[in-house]
């Protein structure tokens, strides 16, 4: 089992990071984080290449991580809140993922998913109403366009304060997400 982490965190010791630790120790096989913040792509340019030719324009690290894509069996979303969304160096990478959502405009898109995903976010204000929508929307939407079915989610509000230490609760679910994308690729 392989498993590929979107990691979309500035802080490289945080929150976000300590869920994906946690949730890595609990999980089998093989597994890969792709920093957002210390790899290097260009981003998107919206030239439409990958409408016609599954593929980019761009030939930069993406065409690795393309591969790396390909080649897992999980897909984990991981990311702080950043003005009620995903952090932007995150969203930059994830918008060369339009190969993917090109798919549907190309007809080659598989009929059915064909990978497991997990989504983990992190919020440094008090728990409120929709404080992870923004994440929400471009995490389920992007699983989709990777064919990959979402096993579950994982927030963590109110980081300001707490942290997995004095959010047990939260830290158990960590556990159980991992311990659910094990079972589901037995």
């Amino acid at each position: 089992m392989k498993t590929l982490v979107f990691f979309g965190s500035a802080r490289e010791k945080g929150h976000t990071k300590a869920m994906v630790d946690l949730f890595l120790e609990n999980l089998e096989g093989d597994k890969e984080i792709i920093d957002a913040y210390r790899t290097e792509v260009a981003p998107c340019k919206d030239c439409r290449y990958c409408w016609h030719k599954k593929g980019c324009s761009i030939k930069d690290y993406m065409q690795d991580i393309y591969i790396k894509i390909e080649e897992a069996d999980n897909i984990v979303l991981a990311s702080p809140m950043y003005f009620h969304s995903i952090s932007g160096e995150l969203k930059s990478l994830i918008d060369r993922l339009q190969v993917y959502w090109a798919g549907h405009v190309r007809k080659d898109m598989p009929e059915h998913f064909i990978k497991k995903g997990a989504i983990l976010m992190v919020g440094g204000a008090p728990s409120f109403e929709n404080q992870f929508l923004g994440g929400e929307l471009v995490f389920k939407n992007l699983l989709n366009d990777l064919s990959t079915e979402l096993l579950g989610e994982v927030c963590l509000p109110n980081t300001d304060v707490d942290s997995l230490e004095t959010r047990q609760d939260i830290a158990e679910k960590v556990i159980q997400l991992a311990k659910k994308m094990n079972e589901a690729n037995k």
